[in-house]
């Protein structure tokens, strides 16, 4: 039996890696002892020995280069060509022959082009590739300690895919993986926590930085085919539109906004404009359950997880999700409740519980670690509980099909 528990292309300490970069090339390279055979990239391997006490963890994305034929995805759309999902290699091409404005556009204060690249310390190691801390202030740390602040939405992920994991193998789901929707995966810790566990992942992200890390990422542990599928777009209830996108921090890629307002506010901070330069493809998961045939009658595809923190656009990912959600295909639903969308929490709950769910746990930063015990009838109850046990200005909020609960 293959072992699932280290990345494809592990070997070990004294890490030396055969490296299929997303680009169409091969790569190899060694560390040893915090020093690179490239000088041209040793700043970065020094980063990682002032930040690690585990040097023959650490490692850079670069190296010599030599062409192959390896094609980053495989799997042809069933029929809808907006849901394509990204070709790594190719991005990754473009990526290094300086073709993405945004990542061409670097600078000292603001470095796109450099990698940081770990061996994360999970109880199923994976490789992790992030940006720079001057380009993402929030991510670095999983480069800096192999982990990631929100440890108990680390820890209960883990658990969920476990657990649907054996369930599936008492049934007749002839050796099919879980399913996890990661709608705003940033630079995809959840979703690379959930393939080393055995999930099957589709991951949507507009920001082409972020995208860059999770292809890098998703080459080095080796998941680049059916287990993995990676989205360039934005998830809404309006299938095949397009919106500008607005940056509104300029330390986390993952942040942005649909807002004129918000934009202005970024000028106003940082003194330029926040518009990104492309309009942003919008896709509902409603479009992509059908292209996939998870509505089938005849589908037994379990989708464990789906996770939601899409700066404040949750609304709108749900409102296109609701055949999806009715199918009670999805059994969690991992949400970021945020103060900034009060006005939105009322319609949020209505969806989630006409669609047979119900709150199951709630929690601040680190994850939903607090255990729910009231039942609300409907969605202004529910949005009022909310509102009640929110004492921060995002709570982490998980939901579960009430079915679940019923069969504990």
């Amino acid at each position: 039996m293959k072992d699932r528990s280290k990345p494809a292309n592990y070997r070990g300490n004294g890490v030396r890696v055969l490296l299929l970069l997303a680009l169409g090339i091969v790569a190899s390279y060694t560390l040893v002892a915090g020093r690179s055979l490239r000088n041209n990239r040793r700043e970065l391997v020094d980063y990682g020995s002032n930040s690690s006490d585990d040097d023959d963890d650490v490692v850079v994305v670069a190296a010599e280069t030599t062409k192959t034929d390896e094609t980053s995805f495989a799997k042809p759309a069933r029929g809808d060509p907006l849901l394509e999902p990204v070709d790594c290699q190719e991005l990754l091409k473009s990526y290094r022959r300086g073709e993405i404005a945004q990542l061409r556009d670097h600078t000292a204060e603001l470095p796109y082009h450099k990698s940081y690249v770990r061996l994360t310390k999970t109880s199923i190691p994976f490789y992790m590739s992030t940006s720079d801390a001057n380009v993402d202030i929030f991510r670095v740390g999983i480069f800096d300690t192999g982990n990631y602040y929100e440890k108990v939405m680390t820890k209960t992920m883990q658990t969920i895919i476990e657990e649907v994991s054996e369930r599936m193998m008492t049934r007749d789901h002839d050796g099919e993986r879980p399913i996890m929707l990661d709608v705003g995966g940033n630079v995809g810790w959840f979703s690379m926590l959930a393939a080393a566990h055995g999930a099957e992942v589709f991951v949507f992200e507009p920001n082409v930085v972020n995208m860059i890390r999770l292809c890098e990422s998703s080459v080095l542990n080796g998941w680049m085919h059916s287990r993995f599928h990676p989205y360039l777009k934005g998830v809404s209830d309006r299938h095949g539109s397009q919106e500008v996108m607005y940056k509104v921090d300029p330390k986390n890629p993952g942040s942005f906004s649909f807002s004129k307002e918000n934009a202005d506010v970024y000028e106003s901070k940082f003194g330029k404009a926040g518009t990104l330069e492309d309009k942003l493809q919008l896709i509902s998961l409603d479009a992509l359950a059908m292209d996939q045939r998870w509505l089938d009658d005849d589908d037994h595809r379990t989708i464990a997880i789906l996770k939601i923190d899409v700066e404040g656009l949750e609304l709108e990912v749900l409102s296109g999700a609701r055949k999806l959600l009715m199918s009670h295909k999805v059994q969690y639903i991992f949400l970021e409740w945020k103060n900034s969308q009060v006005h939105n929490w009322e319609k949020m709950s209505t969806i989630l519980l006409q669609s047979g769910y119900v709150m199951y746990k709630f929690g601040g930063g680190q994850g939903p670690d607090k255990l729910v015990t009231i039942e609300y009838a409907n969605g202004a109850e529910l949005a009022k509980g909310i509102a009640a046990i929110s004492k921060v200005e995002n709570t982490n909020v998980l939901f579960r099909l009430a079915e679940i609960k019923g069969s504990e």
